[in-house]
């Protein structure tokens, strides 16, 4: 028997897209186009093109709102918490593009509002995190709110086509650079000693093959 196709698998197809390009620009022929199915399949998930935006940004929500739940998860060690928000930060600057926030803005400011909420309580919730870090002097003392800033402002511009051509340095090598540069700002020495971060290659280059 032929499994049910969830909407989620189509909004998975359509992320890649429309972080690159307007999605208020995209028609529903296009949509279709790139979910891989006929236009009538596509409505038979959705409503209209104004339901598969707002199931995207509720997607992202969601995906903000298991991101506070992660930071906040003390049975999780501070270290692997380290490791998860990071890789989480990378989804947030490959998805949560720019062009997408900008669009999003200008022609669903109720969606923009919901999602810069979500947003906004995640960074709230990271900081407490690091702040929690370098309470039990696990992590350095440091400004967080700056450590997170830093986090969005350099890997958007890792993304940036032009930054791997400017450098000459592969995306995934300068994500990685980035993310060791991140422990050794991060972690007390005696703790940098314990951290095992033998698959975070792995995950970054998996995040990566998805907007390749």
């Amino acid at each position: 028997m032929r499994k049910a196709v969830s909407v989620e698998t189509y909004i998975e197809k359509i992320k890649p897209v429309i972080r690159r390009t307007k999605f208020s620009q995209l028609k529903v022929d296009d949509l279709a186009k790139y979910m891989d199915i006929s236009k009538v399949t596509l409505y038979k998930y959705f409503a209209s093109k104004d339901d598969i935006i707002e199931q995207v940004v509720d997607y992202y929500i969601d995906y903000s709102k298991k991101a506070d739940a992660t930071a906040n998860d003390d049975s999780v060690s501070f270290l692997e918490r380290f490791q998860i928000t990071f890789l989480q930060s990378l989804m947030c600057a490959v998805y949560i593009s720019d062009l997408f926030l900008q669009d999003l803005k200008e022609f669903y400011p109720h969606h923009f509002e919901n999602l810069s909420v979500a947003l906004h309580n995640r960074n709230k919730n990271l900081q407490a995190f690091f702040e929690s870090g370098m309470e039990q002097q696990i992590f350095n003392r440091l400004n967080a709110v700056l450590f997170m800033v830093q986090d969005d402002a350099v890997l958007r511009r890792f993304i940036e086509p032009s930054f791997s051509i400017q450098y000459d340095i592969t995306l995934k090598q300068a994500i990685m650079d980035y993310y060791h540069m991140k422990q050794y700002q991060l972690l007390k020495p005696e703790y940098l000693k314990m951290i095992d971060y033998s698959n975070m290659e792995g995950k970054i280059v998996h995040i990566l093959q998805t907007i390749s």
